[in-house]
C-alpha cells in the first residue's frame, strides 16, 4: 500500500512517532512525514507511506494554516508551554495592540529559527545543543505570513490564525509579536489546520486510523501521490514513451503533445492514473523524478 494519511496528531507525542504509529497501521516499513509539529502540537500531518516516501524531497510549496492561543507575561525556553519559564510579570497587552502587531507582520520578514528547533548548526540539530544548555548564533531566514488574525481575546490569553509559507515557526511569530507590544509570551496550544493542500476535515484520528487497521480496512484512508500534485500540469504517456519513461529514459516532451518551458515540473500519468512526476529540462526533454510503481 503506497500514499499518503493525513493524520491528526495528538497531542504529547512527536512527528516521528505518529509516522511509526501510522506503519504499524499499514503494515509497512517505510514511511516519511511531512513538516514536523512539536510534540504539543496537533492537527494536519502528511505521513508517506511505502514507494511514496520518496516524493518528501518534491512536495510543492504550499502555505500552511494554524490556530494557536498565546499567554501574555510569561516567556519560556521553548516558547511553548513545555519549556521552562525564563521570566515572568510581563505586561498584558491589549486586544487592539496584540492585533495591530500581528496586522504589521503580514508579509515577508527575517525569522531567527528558535533553539528548540531541527534547523542544524554544524550539523548537529539545535534542539540538541539547547538541551546542553548552549545558545548559538542563528541566521534568519525569510518567511512570509500570507494572513493573521485575533480570533479571541480574553485577559492574559489570545487565540488567533495564521496562514503562511513552509518553514514558519508559530512560536516564534507569536513572541515577535509580543515584543512588537512590548511584552513576552509562549504557546500553550498549536493546531495545524492545513497542510500540503489537506485541511483538516481531511485528516484521520490515530484511534480511527488504528480502528480501521484491526478491521483490516486502513488502506481506506490512503490519499493517492496525485492528490499532492493535482495542481501541476500533466502530460500522457502510454506505450513506448511509457516504457522510456519507466525505464528512466529521458525523452523530448514535445513527444507527448504538450510544450512546457524548461524548469516545468508535470506529473505524468498514463491514459487512467498518476504514473509519475517529471521536470522539462533546458533542452526540453522529460527527466524523471520519481515514478508510482517499479518495471
Amino acid at each position: 500500500m503506497d500514499g499518503i494519511i493525513i493524520l491528526d496528531k495528538p497531542k504529547g507525542i512527536t512527528s516521528f512517532q505518529a509516522a511509526r504509529t501510522v506503519s504499524r497501521a499499514m503494515g509497512r516499513e517505510k514511511t516519511g512525514h511531512a513538516g514536523t509539529l512539536d510534540p504539543m502540537a496537533t492537527g494536519v500531518l502528511p505521513v508517506m507511506v511505502g514507494r511514496a516516501t520518496k516524493l518528501l524531497q518534491f512536495l510543492p510549496e504550499t502555505e500552511k494554516e494554524y490556530e494557536a492561543e498565546a499567554l501574555f507575561g510569561i516567556r519560556t525556553d521553548t516558547a511553548d508551554a513545555d519549556g521552562a519559564v525564563l521570566e515572568s510579570g510581563g505586561r498584558i497587552p491589549s486586544e487592539e495592540e496584540f492585533r495591530e502587531a500581528l496586522s504589521e507582520m503580514k508579509g515577508a520578514y527575517l525569522q531567527t529559527p528558535p533553539m528548540y528547533s531541527a534547523v542544524k548548526k554544524g550539523g548537529v540539530p539545535l534542539y540538541e545543543l539547547a538541551r546542553k544548555g548552549q545558545t548559538v548564533d542563528r541566521i534568519p531566514r525569510e518567511v512570509i505570513i500570507y494572513g493573521a488574525e485575533v480570533v479571541s481575546f480574553a485577559g492574559d490569553k489570545a487565540v488567533f490564525r495564521v496562514s503562511c509559507s513552509s518553514g514558519t515557526y508559530i512560536r516564534t511569530l507569536a513572541e515577535d509579536a509580543a515584543a512588537r507590544c512590548g511584552t513576552v509570551c509562549h504557546l500553550t496550544a498549536l493546531r495545524r489546520t492545513s497542510a500540503c493542500g489537506f485541511g483538516i476535515e481531511n485528516a484521520v484520528t490515530e484511534e480511527e486510523l488504528l480502528m480501521a487497521a484491526g478491521e483490516g480496512r486502513a488502506e481506506e484512508f490512503l490519499v493517492s501521490p496525485e492528490e499532492l500534485f493535482r495542481d501541476l500540469p500533466e502530460v500522457t504517456v502510454s506505450g513506448d514513451l511509457e516504457r522510456l519513461f519507466l525505464n528512466g529514459f529521458d525523452f523530448p516532451v514535445s513527444r507527448t503533445g504538450c510544450v512546457y518551458p524548461a524548469g516545468t515540473r508535470v506529473r505524468v500519468a498514463d491514459p487512467e492514473e498518476m504514473i509519475g512526476l517529471a521536470d522539462v529540462t533546458g533542452d526540453g526533454m522529460l527527466h524523471k523524478l520519481w515514478q508510482r510503481q517499479t518495471v
